[in-house]
């Protein structure tokens, strides 16, 4: 069976570099699916630095042959009649192939490989009910409300329609498609998001290579800065924390989203958070590092105590947050996660409840938390995951 996979993916000999969490994630679930005798498998994903290539790396044959430009799916197109494959799975995200075209177009691309198997990975869902003025503001944009709930239906509808089959990683968000972009439920498949099996170093250690002292309470938060992610209510919350717990100390790991970089309208805005640290957290409290490097995820996560998501809006899964499980480390999240997990990890999104909580974490939650994250790590590990999905490209 020939199975080919359509995708941002990370560069040659990593994992986790700066290619956006769809990169890594995709690297993850084909180089752990299950090789079944006989069977090929192909990505076809991004060029870098425009270059066209095909290499063989895990036992998988990569072909980089995508810009993402108005020629992407012609691109893509081309190499898809030249394998004749069995199995078609395409990973999307919003600015995952482009710009917002590029995103509307997909689903024309879907519509000319239906005599295929295609599988389609929807990596972050919007609820309509969420888009107000504060979600669009926060995402960089300007259009109305009624404008923009009906971009996103115009978007993701189609998709649904003309693929053979939808993955999502929560209920939560199956839950959204069926009920908000009337989508069949019986199409819909709820496969997790993986989970590595990472081990920490010693904490002590870690905190040592990363100058931290060792008496430190440690908050950790990683990701890409993006407006849903919540930045404003983690510094705020935090500072109010900073108050009640002198060893406090936060760890702001908020890279510049690669796809937003050159966007001055977005570089402000990480200014302005960056500033905003400035002034309201005591300097010898926090520390603002940006991206964090793929070879140093490893001592951040062994040096913190606790992992931060003060999101806004639950609309994919966080791959930082996946990493986080994978080392098993506790999490706390706002209460936008309330259909994902267990109460006993959520806050409500106000400055204060951010500080409560850090306070009952480091005061008495510590073992409850733990004993969740741990049971989680089993239930979402690459094996598992992969298995589930490996099934689906071979049921008929």
């Amino acid at each position: 069976m020939k199975i080919v996979t359509i995708s941002t993916y990370a560069p040659r000999g990593t994992k986790h570099a700066n290619a956006g969490g769809v990169a890594s994630y995709t690297k993850n679930l084909v180089t752990n699916l299950p090789k079944d005798l006989g069977d090929e498998l192909i990505v076809l994903c991004n060029k870098i630095d425009g270059k066209f290539e095909s290499y063989d790396e895990d036992g998988l044959k990569i072909i980089r042959c995508f810009d993402k430009n108005i020629k992407c799916f012609f691109e893509l197109f081309t190499q898809i009649q030249k394998i004749k494959p069995d199995v078609i799975h395409i990973h999307q995200e919003l600015s995952l192939y482009g710009g917002i075209l590029n995103a509307y177009l997909l689903q024309w691309f879907l519509l000319f490989l239906r005599r295929y198997k295609t599988i389609i990975t929807l990596h972050g869902v919007v609820s309509l009910k969420q888009i107000d003025r504060e979600f669009i503001k926060g995402n960089n944009s300007n259009l109305p409300v009624w404008l923009t709930k009906l971009a996103f239906y115009v978007i993701y509808r189609p998709l649904c329609v003309w693929s053979k089959m939808i993955i999502v990683h929560e209920e939560y968000f199956k839950n959204i498609l069926i009920h908000e972009y009337k989508v069949k439920g019986d199409k819909i498949i709820v496969i997790h998001h993986g989970v590595e099996d990472l081990q920490t170093i010693d904490q002590n250690e870690a905190r040592l290579i990363l100058s931290i002292d060792k008496d430190k309470d440690v908050c950790l938060f990683m990701g890409y800065l993006t407006g849903y992610k919540g930045i404003d209510f983690l510094i705020e919350g935090f500072a109010e924390y900073s108050k009640l717990n002198p060893k406090a100390y936060l760890i702001i790991g908020a890279g510049k989203h690669p796809k937003l970089e050159n966007d001055r309208v977005y570089l402000n805005e990480y200014q302005r958070l960056v500033n905003k640290a400035q002034t309201l957290i005591p300097q010898d409290m926090y520390r603002w590092v940006g991206f964090i490097k793929e070879e140093d995820i490893i001592n951040y996560y062994s040096a913190c105590d606790v992992v931060l998501f003060p999101y806004t809006a639950a609309i994919s899964s966080s791959g930082p947050m996946a990493i986080a499980i994978a080392y098993r480390k506790p999490i706390l999240c706002s209460d936008v996660f309330s259909q994902v997990f267990d109460e006993k990890l959520l806050y409500k999104r106000d400055r204060f409840m951010i500080a409560k909580a850090l306070y009952d974490y480091f005061l008495k939650n510590k073992s409850n938390i733990l004993d969740y994250i741990y049971h989680l790590k089993e239930e979402r590990t690459w094996k598992s995951i992969c298995q589930i999905t490996n099934r689906y490209y071979k049921k008929h």
